[in-house]
């Protein structure tokens, strides 16, 4: 399916009144695979949040709300934010009827319809996006303007903080250092190393209304990567990022920095519905 085209739509830019940080986890299984060795540590995911006072955001994998129920009732018990992710990684990419049993899984388990979504690695397409905003979604953070997976280069999502799209969907796009266009996400952190994120702290800026994502593959050193459906290429940059991995006392650390920097911490419903407020948006 064609990626999302700006070239096409309505794109308004928007600029928030503060600094927002909202913490965001891919809920899914590990390496697009089979395995869940590190999707089972979530529960230590959730105990670190939880001391360290961080509102957590989840975008979950449609299947595992029929496949692993009891893992989904833990982000309930623990106060998540839940949204959807793809129905399932482990096929390539999303389509319109994967989207529609994700929204139906997800509808089953929570008794509510989903608001917010995030596209299989980013990509944000055509076709997905026509359907979240037939089935009623309020909001997408499928964007990543910037190098790597998404592919979403247009310098239009490099002019503010969050998008109106055709005055029916508000973007909230993945937060990237701005100027040279590097996810700040967990993986890419720790592919880069502190030294070099350093660096790019001191010259260029973060947006101020930063969507921060990871995954539980990039935050704990468990499952088999050698075993996973992975191109060769791929599994070598995650083999050395996951070689390279911070940990979780990491997001403690970052959810310090990012305070001291004037972020204040808020699930992505809260952040959605204080900034439509500011600016008197609200979906068709």
């Amino acid at each position: 399916m064609d990626i999302f085209n700006p070239a096409r739509h309505s794109v308004v830019s928007k600029q928030t009144r503060q600094k927002i940080a909202v913490l965001s986890i891919d809920v899914e299984h590990d390496y697009n695979g089979d395995q869940t060795h590190a999707l089972e540590r979530l529960p230590e995911l959730l105990a670190v949040v939880r001391r360290a006072r961080l509102p957590l955001t989840a975008f979950v994998e449609g299947c595992l709300f029929t496949e692993q129920p009891d893992l989904c009732r833990r982000l309930v018990d623990a106060g998540a934010d839940l949204h959807l992710h793809c129905y399932n990684h482990r096929e390539s990419g999303d389509t319109v009827e994967n989207l529609r049993r994700g929204i139906d899984a997800f509808e089953s388990f929570t008794r509510t319809r989903p608001r917010g979504y995030r596209a299989y690695t980013y990509r944000l397409t055509e076709d997905i996006f026509k359907t979240l905003v037939t089935e009623g979604f309020a909001w997408d953070s499928s964007i990543l303007p910037g190098i790597g997976l998404g592919n979403h280069r247009s310098k239009v999502f490099r002019r503010g903080d969050w998008f109106v799209l055709d005055d029916a969907l508000a973007e909230f796009p993945v937060a990237s250092w701005r100027a040279p266009g590097i996810p700040f996400t967990q993986f890419y952190r720790q592919l880069l190393g502190s030294t070099a994120e350093t660096l790019l702290n001191r010259i260029v800026t973060l947006p101020d209304l930063l969507i921060y994502d990871m995954h539980m593959t990039d935050i704990v050193p468990y499952g088999r990567i050698g075993q996973a459906p992975l191109p060769l290429w791929m599994k070598s940059v995650q083999a050395w990022g996951r070689f390279r991995q911070h940990g979780l006392d990491d997001l403690t650390m970052l959810g310090e920095r990012l305070h001291t920097q004037g972020y204040e911490w808020m699930f992505l419903s809260d952040c959605y519905e204080r900034l439509i407020e500011e600016g008197k948006w609200t979906a068709a």
